[in-house]
């Protein structure tokens, strides 16, 4: 999958929503020790400074309010395998 931070411009390609929010946390300005640190410290400041609410219980819900949001868009990759695996 394809995942673009739309305000910031920034795609990165990964399997999963975790690696994903891992790729996220390791871009972030402020080190966290965890997705899950990263996720709750990253909701408060949307909240704070852009008043989105932005659920962060799990990864799942995170990634959705990120989308729902349109601070996230999520594509299928295009390439080579995903046209062999949408022709089987």
């Amino acid at each position: 999958m394809k995942y673009t931070l739309l305000k910031r411009k920034k795609s990165y390609t990964s399997q999963s929503d975790e690696d994903f929010v891992r790729w996220m946390r390791k871009q972030d300005s402020q080190p966290w020790s965890d997705n899950e640190a990263f996720m709750e410290g990253y909701a408060y400041r949307k909240m704070v400074f852009e008043k989105i609410v932005i659920r962060h219980d799990t990864v799942p819900n995170f990634v959705e309010d990120l989308k729902k949001n349109n601070l996230l868009k999520v594509e299928s990759s295009k390439g080579l395998f995903s046209y062999f695996s949408r022709n089987q």
